[in-house]
């Protein structure tokens, strides 16, 4: 029996960048520890499974897609002391979206798409130089997605449909609603007064899903699906066009 591969990758690193404005009212930054709260907008993107450059899928930057960008919103609070080491806990919440229509490889037969939304919690440790405003974090957090496919105008959560066969073949088990993520990183503040300050931040999030986008691993019988998850469940599983089963093809 031919297997058929979803993903080019067996297993991808996954991203989350954003770009983050700062909004933080403290006092005496330098001097004397002080507690800041922040609100954050965001512009989202990640490395999924879907989409990518013209070539074989990667895992580097470059495999994102600029035009399947999305927004966020944020906020949160931090202790900061003086000598730039800061502890803070923030708050997330984010859309991502990865479509195959987006690449200009064979993949675009593949023909699948997501949608999906995050809730994510994260703590960091930030260190400040206070002369430059240049700062750099890490941190640890929990990342709640919930990827959603489009069939016939409406939007339908994946994880219940079970598109890779989960409950069927007995070696799948459906995948959690939640990821650990570690987020770290490097950009810069700008101080207009000293209570507020403006930062733009580049930040990524390592996690430690395949399943944000609902795409992992290989095809299950599709006419098995509707048996047991009924027609929506089917169709979403593979929408794949083309000669010869190209689009159901991984490696290409």
């Amino acid at each position: 029996m031919k297997l058929f591969m979803k993903i080019s990758l067996n297993k991808i690193l996954l991203f989350l960048l954003i770009f983050i404005t700062n909004l933080t009212y403290a006092q005496n930054r330098i001097y004397k520890s002080y507690w800041n709260y922040n609100i954050s907008l965001a512009s989202t993107h990640f490395m999924s499974d879907l989409g990518g450059k013209g070539t074989l899928g990667t895992n580097d930057i470059s495999d994102i897609n600029f035009s399947s960008t999305r927004f966020g919103l944020g906020t949160g609070f931090q202790y900061n002391s003086p000598s730039g080491i800061s502890i803070g806990f923030d708050l997330i919440t984010a859309r991502l979206y990865g479509s195959d229509s987006k690449t200009n490889s064979n993949r675009r037969y593949r023909n699948l798409h997501s949608r999906t939304d995050i809730f994510e919690t994260t703590t960091k440790i930030t260190y400040t130089h206070f002369k430059s405003g240049f700062y750099f974090n890490v941190g640890a957090g929990i990342c709640f997605f919930k990827p959603m496919a489009k069939l016939n105008n409406k939007w339908y959560k994946l994880r219940p449909l079970k598109t890779e066969g989960q409950g069927i073949d007995p070696e799948k088990s459906n995948y959690d609603k939640y990821t650990p993520v570690i987020p770290f990183g490097i950009w810069k503040k700008f101080y207009l007064n000293n209570k507020i300050s403006i930062a733009v931040d580049l930040s990524l999030r390592k996690t430690f899903t395949d399943y944000l986008d609902d795409v992992s691993t290989t095809y299950h019988d599709k006419q098995e699906i509707r048996n047991h998850t009924g027609d929506i469940a089917a169709e979403l599983s593979d929408q794949s066009f083309g000669d010869n089963g190209i689009g159901r093809t991984g490696s290409i």
